[in-house]
């Protein structure tokens, strides 16, 4: 579904990503984990082309989408993403929050946009929530209708960029919920996440990555248990203290 190949990004002379190869296969949840700056979120930015990268080709369902002949509006509708902050529209609903997309960028009737907008809070468990506006909703509970906001675009995969990372502890695990369920379902996901037991429960693979490159990959046990890279081996051994 999404195949990554020897990605380079730079940022003046900062060289963020050097060379990512990466394949993510249909229905795949992947975890990346790694310090801060090792280029993890810069990558999901380039996966969807929020940031254009300077070398290397990336594919979304076997369309080469890194071409200039390529809308880059058409790609994001492929593969939705989830960000730290939540990004909702303050002066909308979640409904209309939701509604949106589908309405402005996909030509959707206002009805028709209305009833999937409807469906999508029930299944974020937010359907009593439909007519509150962003300030009068917790911050999963914001998260949790950003989610549906990139589900109403019809996405073929899901990006999340550390969705949890904002919230107050209390609220992690309503978002990390719904991310599960989705992955059970069989949405193919690519989450950069601290939460080590959402990637031990969901991920089906998790990748290393530190200073640009990806050190290691493996099943969660694997990378957790037998890390074969130090440099994993110290990171691991910290953040499951």
């Amino acid at each position: 579904m999404i195949r990554v190949e020897d990605v380079h990004k730079y940022f003046g002379t900062l060289h963020v990503l050097r060379g990512i190869t990466l394949d993510v296969s249909k229905g795949e949840a992947l975890v990346i984990i790694g310090p801060s700056g090792s280029g993890k979120s810069t990558l999901l930015r380039c996966i969807n082309l929020l940031v254009e990268p300077d070398a290397g080709r990336v594919f979304i369902d076997g369309v080469h989408v890194n071409r200039h002949d390529i809308n880059r509006e058409w790609v994001r509708q492929q593969v939705g993403m989830v960000f730290q902050s939540f990004n909702l529209f303050t002066h909308l609903t979640a409904l209309e929050n939701v509604m949106l997309g589908p309405i402005r960028v996909k030509g959707v009737s206002r009805e028709q946009a209305e009833d999937k907008a409807k469906q999508l809070l029930a299944r974020v468990g937010l359907a009593a929530k439909a007519n509150a506006y962003p300030a009068e909703l917790s911050g999963g509970q914001q998260q949790r209708v950003a989610i549906a906001r990139a589900l109403a675009m019809d996405p073929k995969a899901m990006l999340f960029d550390e969705p949890t990372s904002a919230l107050d502890p209390e609220y992690i695990r309503e978002v990390l919920d719904v991310m599960t369920a989705l992955a059970r379902e069989g949405m193919t996901m690519i989450v950069v996440t601290h939460e080590m037991g959402f990637a031990s429960n969901v991920a089906r693979r998790i990748v290393f990555m530190d200073g640009g490159v990806i050190l290691e990959e493996g099943h969660p046990q694997e990378i957790f248990e037998h890390p074969k890279q130090e440099r994993t081996r110290a990171f691991v051994s910290k953040i499951l203290r």
